[in-house]
């Protein structure tokens, strides 16, 4: 089981970069886009990536208890 949780924390870093690039990618493009339906798109795919992320630490604490 520690292998997994091993594996599973380092998803987690990889999610947390990702996230935090979508989310400055998203910061940086303007407003119009930001609130057109691709900005909408995209920033709704970033709270999805949040929410697995959310689901996966919750995880590896549950494990680890």
């Amino acid at each position: 089981m520690k292998k997994i949780l091993k594996k599973i924390e380092a998803v987690c870093s990889e999610l947390e970069d990702t996230i935090a690039r979508r989310e400055e990618q998203f910061d940086n493009r303007s407003e119009r886009w930001q609130e057109s339906e691709k900005g909408e798109e995209f920033q709704e795919g970033t709270e999805r990536l949040q929410e697995i992320l959310d689901e996966l630490v919750d995880f590896t604490s549950e494990c680890g208890e």
